[in-house]
């Protein structure tokens, strides 16, 4: 299953089968600051909502992860 690694949101328990299988990945380091040619590994990206993927980018610099985990009430 698929589910944000920040807020634990699951697409598909809110959604049914139109959420099944979906996510957004979140490049913890900017695609901008990587060198030329760098090949992205798994370990590069988190799984996210859409809600906290908006919310990572909301300032420069990003929020990390943990950061924004902080934020959640």
């Amino acid at each position: 299953r698929l589910y944000c690694q920040i807020c634990g949101f699951d697409f598909y328990n809110t959604y049914g089968q139109i959420g099944f299988d979906y996510i957004e990945g979140h490049h913890n380091k900017p695609i901008s600051e990587l060198p030329e040619g760098y090949r992205t590994k798994v370990e590069d990206i988190i799984l996210v909502c859409s809600n906290c993927h908006k919310m990572l980018h909301r300032r420069r610099p990003w929020l990390k992860s943990e950061e924004l985990k902080g934020l959640l009430k």
